[in-house]
């Protein structure tokens, strides 16, 4: 696993190998946006949980939109940096334990989102839009996680 954890690092590092006072933003903007596309696919069993998914998800949009638009921006001075690193630990954590649950291969699955994001450079460099975020070269595949989904 660390293999696979190191391969998404460097992608980050080929991406983004400086920062910019706006990338940790943007970045926990797009960090947000994924947790509200991981509560789309959930389907409540009830009303009230319904409820509740439906206005986490429409916050993380809201948070996540104003990040990445840079109406919002987050002081990198302001940021308690343990507390910060151990929420993002406990979400890989976290993470690999809802994948587990429903016994999906998520070590699996972040090696072909890793080749995916690869895929994303041309000749081995990132492929920038107009607005800074980086976008998809002739070469783009997007991840086939199919084979990942195992079920118990």
């Amino acid at each position: 696993m660390s293999d696979t954890l190191k391969r998404t690092e460097e992608w980050f590092t080929t991406a983004r190998p400086t920062s910019a006072p706006n990338t940790f933003s943007v970045q926990f903007g797009v960090h947000c946006e994924e947790v509200a596309e991981t509560l789309e696919a959930i389907e409540p069993l009830d009303e009230q949980t319904g409820k509740l998914m439906d206005e986490a998800r429409a916050s993380l949009r809201k948070l996540s939109d104003a990040l990445k638009s840079g109406q919002a921006l987050i002081v990198h001075d302001d940021i308690a940096r343990t507390s910060l690193l151990d929420g993002l630990c406990d979400t890989i954590v976290t993470s690999v334990g809802c994948a587990h649950a429903l016994g999906m291969d998520i070590v699996g699955a972040m090696g072909e989102v890793n080749s995916s994001n690869f895929s994303k450079f041309e000749a081995g460099a990132p492929v920038f839009k107009e607005n800074g975020k980086i976008g998809k070269g002739k070469e783009y595949r997007p991840p086939n996680l199919r084979p990942f989904i195992i079920k118990k």
